[in-house]
């Protein structure tokens, strides 16, 4: 709602152009049109114009207002909101009140200031930005559907100082949420909140012992095993294709999941039993500008020859719809669910490859190399001018040999 003047009693409403359009314009003086999703940001109304402000105190109480730079509707309000959240965190960043700040407004502006000093790569920059926005600041997320209790939890926790936060009240939003976002936001709080203490704030951690976000990664070790990857892969013999093949593309090379299933025609060789991939389809691509050939099994030559061909279409596995490529989709994962491998994924079938081969006895380095890791560093890296393409041939033949068997294959 609109409030004339400076009064402190009101209540918050969303800040849009439409609610800029709507709201009586005062006859004289100003009036405020407050925001419910960023606190300390608003609109100011006069007769003739709205300009966005942003307000907040000071560490001896005054409270300071700024008038953002340009004017509505020129400046939407989409982009005002973003200004001002920039403008609050560097504040909160800033003050010597930080821990009186609501939790909002403070972890913005760790997430803004991180941001500049770390070197979070972009998708995990974003992810981070993204959970603080739909978990903290109680942003609208149209992927995510909160329940009517997730979504006072996030507004309650939201809009506490920094020091009021407790751990029941971190609980009481991640016991709502799904467990992988959780405990990424476990995280993200854990790691703010060591940041806070770091600068002077004196408070328990909410979210202590729980993962830390070290450039937006979690760790994980889970590998498969011999039975585990012959359980999986008779479940997919039993779906048929292009999944079974597609999963072998996994289990023969050791490369990632949309590596194999944007696979392209004009990739393969099959003739000379190499499968070429682009810089711009490799995770790495852009440290390492040269193609990367891996080298294909017998076994899994014979099974691409057979894989069915969708005219007009530039993919080995096409998918349902239309002429994407093939994924593993849900339907899919919660059938191979039924097999009662624990806490299993689709990207532990690379680290099982690896795990594999140092088994075989590959060296570490060539090991590196098959799956396209950046596996020399340092002096290393000038002095060792060796392409070991002879070598990472034979370690994916040696590997694949041990995958035919396993996978119940005729070599």
């Amino acid at each position: 709602m609109v409030t004339s003047g400076d009064k402190a009693n009101y209540r918050m409403a969303r800040v849009t152009d439409d609610a800029i359009k709507r709201a009586p314009r005062p006859a004289s003086g100003q009036a405020f049109l407050w925001d419910d999703l960023v606190s300390g940001f608003g609109v100011r109304l006069t007769p003739t114009r709205a300009a966005f402000v942003v307000q907040w105190r000071e560490a001896d109480g005054r409270k300071r207002r700024e008038t953002l730079r340009g004017h509505w509707p020129e400046l939407p309000a989409v982009k005002a909101r973003e200004a001002a959240r920039a403008r609050l965190a560097e504040v909160a960043t800033t003050s010597s009140t930080l821990g009186g700040q609501p939790l909002r407004i403070a972890m913005r502006g760790w997430y803004e200031r991180q941001s500049d000093v770390s070197t979070w790569r972009p998708r995990y920059r974003a992810k981070v930005d993204a959970i603080i926005r739909t978990y903290i600041e109680g942003d609208e997320n149209p992927l995510v559907r909160l329940t009517p209790a997730a979504r006072k939890a996030v507004e309650d926790i939201g809009r506490k100082p920094v020091t009021a936060v407790t751990r029941s009240d971190v609980l009481r939003v991640v016991d709502n949420i799904k467990r992988g976002t959780a405990d990424q936001l476990m995280a993200m709080v854990s790691a703010f909140y060591n940041w806070s203490y770091d600068r002077g704030v004196e408070v328990v951690n909410p979210a202590r012992n729980r993962l830390r976000v070290l450039g937006g990664r979690r760790i994980r070790t889970r590998a498969l095993t011999d039975d585990e990857l012959t359980a999986i892969w008779r479940a997919l013999q039993a779906e048929g294709d292009p999944a079974r093949t597609c999963f072998a593309v996994l289990a023969f090379t050791g490369c990632r999941r949309r590596e194999a299933t944007g696979m392209r025609w004009a990739e393969l060789d099959l003739d000379a039993g190499t499968w070429t991939l682009p810089p711009e389809r490799r995770k790495t691509g852009n440290k390492d500008p040269h193609p990367f050939i891996i080298h294909l099994h017998p076994v899994l030559i014979t099974m691409l020859r057979e894989q069915s061909v969708l005219e007009g279409s530039p993919f080995v596995f096409w998918g349902r719809r239309d002429r994407r490529p093939f994924d593993f989709h849900h339907a899919l994962m919660q059938r191979l669910a039924k097999l009662q491998i624990a806490e299993w994924r689709l990207h532990d079938v690379r680290r099982s490859v690896r795990s594999g081969m140092a088994a075989l006895g590959v060296s570490q380095v060539v090991a590196e190399m098959c799956l396209g890791h950046t596996a020399k560093a340092g002096l290393v890296a000038i002095y060792d001018q060796h392409s070991y393409a002879s070598e990472m041939r034979d370690a994916w033949q040696k590997w694949g040999e041990h995958a035919a068997v396993v996978l119940r294959s005729e070599a």
